[in-house]
């Protein structure tokens, strides 16, 4: 339904190793698969927010290889919110974009209740605020993942998710 469909995954990981025959499918291969299967323009897509662990050597390096474009916190902090964004609306403009939002992207001082918490995430406005930046993109499709209620603190998480479901709600109707 939509050619030259690319993502924006917004994570600490990049859920994008490499397929293990004797597993498959699980929830660190969809990005592999999509891009293996031609799915969606890997060229044009991004994992941003990468920082997290993986259990695996060489994944970074293995998700490049497929074509994706990375940007660690590390280097989204060193650059800004400002020039990422810039990248962003630039590869994907005139594109239909698939937004992945794994709430694990932002702290555990945040979002505590994920499944893999990894410190060192957005802050509650850093996130929000870049997702907001989004806006004038052409968003056709949406996912917020990983909310843990078992592990999470009040209802931080579960909260914050919301706000991010709302926001992405704000952003489908708003492409140019």
């Amino acid at each position: 339904k939509w050619p030259d469909l690319c993502v924006l995954h917004i994570d600490s990981h990049t859920d994008c190793h490499p397929v293990d025959p004797a597993d498959p499918y699980n929830a660190a291969t969809q990005f592999s698969h999509v891009a293996l299967e031609q799915r969606i323009s890997p060229s044009a897509s991004y994992h941003v927010g990468i920082r997290g662990t993986t259990y695996r050597a060489g994944v970074l390096g293995h998700t490049r290889a497929l074509g994706y474009n990375v940007i660690t916190m590390r280097d989204y902090m060193r650059r800004g919110e400002a020039d990422v964004l810039a990248e962003l609306h630039d590869a994907m403009k005139g594109r239909p974009v698939y937004l992945s939002w794994d709430m694990d992207s932002f702290d555990p001082s945040v979002a505590p209740g994920v499944c893999t918490p990894t410190w060192g995430g957005f802050t509650a406005r850093e996130g929000l605020q870049l997702l907001r930046g989004l806006a004038g993109l052409n968003i056709v499709a949406v996912d917020i993942n990983t909310v843990s209620p078992p592990h999470d603190v009040m209802g931080m998480a579960a909260h914050l998710a919301a706000q991010v479901a709302l926001d992405c709600m704000f952003l489908l109707p708003r492409h140019s």
